[in-house]
C-alpha cells in the first residue's frame, strides 16, 4: 500500500513540475490555391482529436480565400477549438508604409468574417508577430484592441515551421522519402530546441516556466508530422494543455515597452529587461541552415 502511495505522490509531483505548452495555428489554408488544403486541415484536426487536445486557430482572411476556406476554419470551431483574429490582409505593422489606421481597419474587417463562427474568441495575433515600429503605431493598435475587449493572442515559443514546410513541399514533389524522413527529425529537433530556449529564457527573465503557447501554421508539414511532434515533446517531459488554459498564465497580461515591438512575448520581456544576447529577428530562415546540415539536408 505504501508503495502505491509513493508512486502516486511521485506522479503528482512530476505532473505539477512538468513544463506545459499549448498549440496555436496561424493563417489557415485556401482550397482555391492549394490542392492539399482540405486534406491538410483534416489531418491536423484528426491528430489533435487523437490526442484529445484543444487548440486555437488564428485565421487571416487573405490566407483562406473565399467561402471554401472559411468552411475549413469553421470546422475548427465545430470540433471544439477556438478561433481568433489574425487580420484581413496579413500586414506587417513594422513596415513604414503601414499606418495604424489602415491596420486597425483590417482587424475590424476580419472580425466581421470570423466572429459569427462557432468557437470565436476575441484574441488577436499580430501577423509576423510584429506589433509596431513606432510608439504611435504600437500604442494605437494596442489601445484599439483593449477598447474592443480583445485578449492576448501572444506566443511564448516562436519557431520557423513555415521554413521547414517549404522544404517538406520540395522533397514531397521530388518523392524523396529518405529526405522527408530526415526532415521530420530535423523539424522535431528544431521545435524541441526552440521550446527549450524560450523556456530557459523565461526562467531567466520572469523567474519561472510559464504555460507556453507554441506558434505553428496550418500547413503540410504539420499535417504530416504532428503526431510525431506531440510524442517527441512528451518524451522530453512536456505536458500538452489546451490553449485557453495556457492563456490563464499571468505572462499573457504583460505588455513589454520596446521598439520595434513584437516577437515572442518572452523575447520581448527579455529585451525590455536588457538581455544583450538576443538575435533579431528572433526566428528566421537563415538560422536553420546549420540544423539542415546536421541532418544532411540541402
Amino acid at each position: 500500500m505504501k508503495t502505491w502511495l509513493y508512486v502516486a505522490l511521485f506522479l503528482m509531483i512530476s505532473i505539477s513540475h512538468a513544463k506545459q505548452l499549448a498549440f496555436s495555428f496561424d493563417d489557415g489554408v485556401n482550397p482555391d490555391l492549394n490542392a492539399q488544403a482540405i486534406q491538410i486541415n483534416q489531418q491536423i484536426l484528426q491528430q489533435l482529436k487523437q490526442h484529445q487536445l484543444k487548440s486555437m486557430i488564428y485565421p487571416s482572411v487573405i490566407k483562406i480565400g473565399d467561402y471554401a476556406g472559411l468552411q475549413l476554419v469553421k470546422e475548427w470551431g465545430r470540433q471544439g477549438h477556438r478561433i481568433g483574429n489574425h487580420s484581413e490582409l496579413h500586414l506587417n505593422l513594422n513596415k513604414d508604409q503601414i499606418s495604424s489606421q489602415q491596420y486597425i481597419a483590417g482587424i475590424q474587417r476580419a472580425e466581421q468574417v470570423f466572429r459569427p463562427l462557432p468557437g470565436w474568441v476575441a484574441r488577436y495575433r499580430y501577423p509576423f508577430l510584429k506589433e509596431g515600429n513606432t510608439q504611435e503605431k504600437r500604442d494605437s493598435v494596442a489601445q484599439y484592441l483593449k477598447q474592443q475587449g480583445y485578449q492576448s493572442g501572444a506566443v511564448s515559443i516562436d519557431a520557423s515551421d513555415w521554413f521547414y514546410n517549404l522544404k517538406y513541399l520540395s522533397y514531397q514533389k521530388q518523392k524523396n522519402t529518405a529526405q522527408l524522413e530526415r526532415l521530420k527529425q530535423a523539424y522535431i529537433a528544431h521545435l524541441l530546441d526552440r521550446a527549450a530556449y524560450y523556456d530557459q529564457l523565461a526562467v531567466e527573465t520572469i523567474g519561472y516556466s510559464p504555460k507556453h503557447v507554441l506558434l505553428l501554421h496550418v500547413n503540410a508539414i504539420n499535417a504530416a508530422f504532428l503526431n510525431d511532434v506531440i510524442e517527441a515533446f512528451e518524451k522530453q517531459g512536456w505536458q500538452w494543455i489546451e490553449s485557453e488554459q495556457a492563456y490563464t498564465d499571468p505572462l499573457y497580461q504583460q505588455h513589454p515597452d520596446i521598439l520595434p515591438a513584437g516577437e515572442s512575448l518572452i523575447w520581448s520581456l527579455a529585451k525590455q529587461k536588457g538581455q544583450a544576447k538576443l538575435r533579431y529577428p528572433a526566428e528566421d530562415a537563415p538560422y536553420e541552415q546549420d540544423n539542415l546540415k546536421r541532418f544532411d539536408l540541402p
